[in-house]
């Protein structure tokens, strides 16, 4: 014979169930974020400003500077099952953007370097 649920019982799997579709939005949202910077990215070309680059993918997710303080990597959102993320390495001198890696094999580089 079947048992009712108890009311902490209910309360548990309720607070679950919360949390489960919270993280489902926010993990949904992330990749339509991704999918959107993905597309961008095949319209933007070397050469531009990082503020260029920035206004169109907004805020990068990560930042990494060589030991040289010459080069600066920008690391974007990208789609959740993307095989590596949407990467801007900009020159520091300058403020220019050298290489764009959109991340699915589209790598283009600022010939004027």
């Amino acid at each position: 014979m079947a048992r009712a649920l108890t009311r902490p019982q209910v309360i548990i799997l309720s607070a679950a169930l919360i949390m489960v579709l919270i993280a489902g939005a926010w993990v949904l949202r992330g990749h339509q974020e991704g999918q959107r910077h993905l597309q961008s990215c095949g319209g933007i070309e070397p050469g531009g400003k990082r503020s260029e680059l920035i206004q169109i993918l907004g805020s990068p997710k990560g930042r990494q500077v060589n030991p040289a303080g010459t080069r600066l990597v920008l690391v974007f959102q990208s789609p959740l099952f993307a095989p590596h993320p949407i990467r801007a390495v900009v020159n520091v001198r300058d403020d220019v953007v050298m290489e764009i890696d959109c991340g699915d094999g589209r790598i283009r580089t600022y010939d004027k370097y």
